[in-house]
């Protein structure tokens, strides 16, 4: 028998996300993210919490959402998904737009 590949997720809020890495977010092609990911809907982003931040320049990931990765991979999860409807994390900076 195959042994299957599993990872974990953690739901939080898109406000862990500065306003300008969100606009990043919306308005680039997943493709062309500075990280493996997508939109989710209307609703926020999916993505995978890398454990390095080895991009230069626009394909560097912003600061504010690394640090999500970090929290995320330091918490045992292996990818994100921001949802605008989810909760907040006392541990984790807080950005009102």
């Amino acid at each position: 028998m195959t042994t299957l590949e599993s990872h974990t997720f953690v739901t939080i809020s898109t406000g862990h996300v500065s306003a300008a890495t969100a606009k990043m977010l919306d308005n680039t092609p997943c493709a062309q993210w500075p990280c493996v990911g997508g939109s989710y809907a209307d609703y926020g982003w999916f993505f995978y919490a890398h454990d390095e931040n080895a991009g230069e320049g626009d394909r560097q990931i912003p600061d504010d959402l690394f640090t999500v990765m970090t929290w995320a991979r330091q918490k045992g999860f292996s990818h994100v998904l921001l949802d605008r409807d989810a909760e907040q994390v006392d541990d984790l900076p807080w950005h009102d737009w």
